[in-house]
């Protein structure tokens, strides 16, 4: 018997092809990835493709290729091309197809991102076939990722509105002087006196322009009365003019990318700054939405307000759209969701609010229930619509305000005030206002409230908020730590919520195949 196996490099060592899927375990990620993919229609990327000249590669074969790049921590286009080259499940996955790294690319950031939410959506069904979720109770939390961004190209709006106040007081300034020179015409910018553009109205950068033609019009009309000197004092102005133009033209458009923002990224304009965790500095960055159940993840969305609580309606929009089967029965969240517009959000599609206000675990507190000040311990004379205070005068109701979201939805806020606060004892301890003590009530949000508390205090209540930490962060800590994703690859609102899908979509599938293998064995 020969002292080492035969070993030929380069030429076939068996008498029949080799069969690389005798290669891959049947336990093996990859497998699991390709009964899942295979299950979904991917029809509607039909019209992406042309039926002239060269075939293009299967959107599935892509899909399963990217999702298990994906799942292994390969984020890049170039690291998965070698792979389809030299790795045996990604050459199995492929059937020993190998598109480069534009192809691969484009696939992944334009052709796919019609389909990736049937492909999440997909895999719901698929954890829920084996029991794995019910759609019944969610948890839902939101951690901040870095965007693809430098991280000092930050806008800031107080900024921007304070330099485009001080060029319209430039060009403000700039027309009065201009006004000097022609004093026998009162009217230069289309019969329009010039205070009517100054300071106490907005000057726009398309009002600078016409302004600046129309004087530069008057100068050659009138060159030949004018002296030399005037002309060149006239000129400069005009040209000034111009430059200013050009700066409120610059703050007119970041204003306009900020919307309702209050700062964004100069290299991701999508990117909002964000205070990331584990450090005090302000980066560009993405606040990310994760609703999950029974530890897999049920949606998923990417905002770029750093508030969990403006995040929340759009992140519930979400799974609304994907239809009816997936909307859960309740939805569990911290003390950052428990606004008016997300309790209302909840009651309209008739899910059961754990959501959390802020002031939930004060009010359990003996120093709250025993402090006779507090508003929410003032008696309420329903009949006379007051309250009344600990020292018996009334706080009668003055007027109602409507009071507009950064998100547009509109609160209603009822004020009260005492009928006197002079010379009563009791004052120090009650209020530090120099008048009257005013309270402010929005019963519809009182309404809210006191369902959250009445479901939060309940048996049910009391184990979901004891599993709300696992169940979400178990998402957010394979994110960051198992998978060593901190930062969105991709720029763009849009692609970030594309990447994330990726990442969702491979979690889920991960998750899944380890639990399953636990079961066969």
């Amino acid at each position: 018997m020969p002292k080492f196996k035969d070993y030929k490099q380069g030429q076939q060592s068996g008498l029949f092809p080799l069969d690389i899927s005798e290669l891959v375990p049947g336990h093996h990620l990859v497998r699991q990835i390709n009964i899942v993919i295979d299950r979904l229609d991917v029809g509607k990327l039909d019209g992406f493709f042309s039926k002239s000249g060269a075939s293009s590669y299967h959107p599935q074969m892509m899909l399963k290729v990217i999702i298990y790049a994906y799942a292994t921590k390969n984020y890049s286009c170039r690291n998965i091309a070698a792979m389809l080259r030299q790795d045996i499940t990604y050459m199995w996955l492929s059937g020993m197809q190998t598109p480069d790294f534009n192809t691969i690319n484009r696939f992944r950031s334009v052709y796919l991102k019609d389909v990736l939410e049937d492909v999440f959506s997909e895999v719901l069904l698929f954890l829920h076939e084996h029991d794995f979720i019910k759609f019944e109770n969610y948890f839902v939390d939101g951690t901040k990722l870095e965007a693809d961004a430098g991280k000092y190209s930050h806008v800031w709006r107080k900024n921007t509105e304070r330099y485009k106040a001080a060029v319209q007081k430039r060009v403000a300034q700039l027309m009065r002087e201009i006004e000097e020179f022609n004093e026998k015409e009162n009217k230069l910018y289309d019969g329009k006196d010039l205070p009517e553009l100054g300071e106490e109205n907005e000057i726009s950068s398309e009002d600078v322009e016409q302004l600046a033609q129309a004087i530069s019009k008057r100068l050659t009309d009138k060159q030949e009365s004018l002296e030399k000197r005037e002309q060149i004092k006239i000129q400069s102005k005009i040209n000034k003019l111009s430059r200013e133009q050009a700066n409120l033209e610059k703050y007119e458009k970041q204003e306009s990318i900020l919307g309702e923002r209050n700062s964004y990224s100069k290299t991701d304009e999508d990117a909002s700054m964000m205070r990331m965790k584990g450090t005090d500095e302000l980066r560009p960055g993405y606040n990310i939405q994760a609703s999950s159940e029974n530890q897999f993840l049920t949606n998923i969305s990417v905002g770029h307000n750093a508030s969990d609580s403006v995040c929340f309606p759009e992140h519930l929009e979400k799974s609304i759209q994907r239809g009816e089967k997936f909307v859960p029965d309740s939805y569990v969240g911290d003390s950052g969701y428990g606004s008016e517009e997300n309790y209302e959000a909840l009651e309209k599609e008739s899910i059961d609010n754990y959501f959390k206000f802020s002031s939930f675990h004060n009010e359990q507190k003996e120093s709250h229930k025993e402090n006779i000040f507090h508003k929410d311990n003032l008696f309420y004379d329903k009949a006379n619509n007051c309250f009344i205070c600990p020292h018996n005068r009334k706080l009668a109701y003055r007027e109602t305000k409507k009071i507009v979201t950064g998100n547009g939805f509109e609160q209603t806020v009822n004020i009260y005030e005492s009928e006197s606060c002079q010379e009563c004892p009791l004052k120090q301890r009650c209020t530090k206002a120099k008048g009257n003590r005013v309270i402010q009530v929005n019963p519809n949000l009182e309404k809210h409230k006191e369902k959250a508390r009445e479901n939060l205090l309940s048996d049910k209540g009391i184990e979901l908020r004891r599993k709300r930490g696992p169940e979400i962060e178990t998402f957010f800590g394979d994110l960051k730590h198992n998978q060593k994703y901190e930062r969105i690859r991709l720029r763009g609102l849009e692609k970030a919520n594309m990447e994330m899908l990726w990442l969702g979509i491979c979690y889920n599938i991960r998750k899944a195949n380890i639990l399953l293998n636990k079961t066969a064995a």
